[in-house]
C-alpha cells in the first residue's frame, strides 16, 4: 500500500477548502467535506486503471490558526516498491497547485 504525506505551509486569504476543492476536481476526484476543517476525495472506477492505482486523498487544516499548515495525505492501494506511485503524483501536483 502506498501512503504519501505532507506538512504544506499554508498563508493565504482564503479557507484551504476552497482552493482544495476545485483543484481536486480538476485531478479526476469526488470531492467530500464532512466539516469545515477537513475534507476527502477519492477517484472513481474508471476503464483502464487497476483498482490498486486508485488514490484517496485527506485534507485537515483544523490547527491552520497555530500552525499556520495543511495537512495532505494520499493513500493507494499501490506497492511502494514502485519507484514512482500515482499517490506520490497526485501528492505533489495538490502542493504545486497550491503553491501557484
Amino acid at each position: 500500500m502506498a501512503y504519501c504525506r505532507a506538512l504544506v505551509p499554508f498563508h493565504g486569504s482564503r479557507s484551504p477548502g476552497e482552493l482544495l476543492r476545485p483543484l481536486l476536481e480538476q485531478l479526476g476526484l469526488e470531492v467530500e467535506q464532512p466539516d469545515q476543517r477537513t475534507l476527502m476525495a477519492f477517484e472513481r472506477p474508471c476503464s483502464g486503471r487497476r483498482v490498486n492505482d486508485y488514490v484517496r486523498v485527506w485534507a485537515d487544516w483544523s490547527d491552520i490558526a497555530s500552525t499556520g499548515e495543511l495537512w495532505l495525505e494520499t493513500l493507494s492501494g499501490e506497492c511502494m516498491a514502485r519507484s514512482s506511485t500515482r499517490c506520490a503524483s497526485v501528492l505533489d501536483r495538490i502542493c504545486t497547485g497550491l503553491n501557484r
